[in-house]
């Protein structure tokens, strides 16, 4: 988020963060109180049918799915943040050494080709297997 403050914006991502969690154990709750309670499962059904669907358990699962996957992804993404903040900082830090002396660092790289080995067509192969496997057949047959 370009023009905030780092500070803030890593408040707001734990507050997101601490919302999605007490709603899916809200949801968690709702599911096991519909799934043990008769009449509670009755009274959803009858007045909002749509929202049996949602306490069947198969819900609060995946949005605990999702909540984990975002935590371990937003976590990740800050670790690397303050990684390139600390690589920047180290670089901007020190002087390199094009600028404590005047000298242009000569060229020594050469110049690299890449060789192909020719390669063998299946037929070119098979050829070859067959002439050693007649050789050796006619070498075991003279020991006999």
């Amino acid at each position: 988020m370009p023009g905030y403050h780092e500070g803030f914006v890593r408040l707001l991502y734990g507050i997101i963060l601490a919302q999605f969690i007490v709603i899916a154990i809200l949801l968690g709750g709702f599911s096991s109180e519909y799934l043990s309670n008769v009449y509670f499962r009755i009274w959803v059904d009858n007045n909002f049918p749509q929202l049996g669907m949602l306490l069947t358990g198969q819900v609060d699962a995946l949005l605990i799915g999702m909540a984990l996957g975002g935590t371990i992804l937003l976590i990740q993404r800050m670790k690397n943040e303050a990684n390139i903040d600390e690589g920047t900082t180290a670089t901007l830090g020190r002087r390199s050494s094009l600028t404590r002396s005047s000298e242009l660092l000569p060229n020594h790289a050469t110049r690299t080709t890449i060789v192909e080995a020719p390669r063998e067509t299946p037929e070119q192969v098979l050829g070859e297997l067959e002439k050693h496997d007649f050789q050796n057949s006619s070498h075991y047959c003279g020991d006999r």
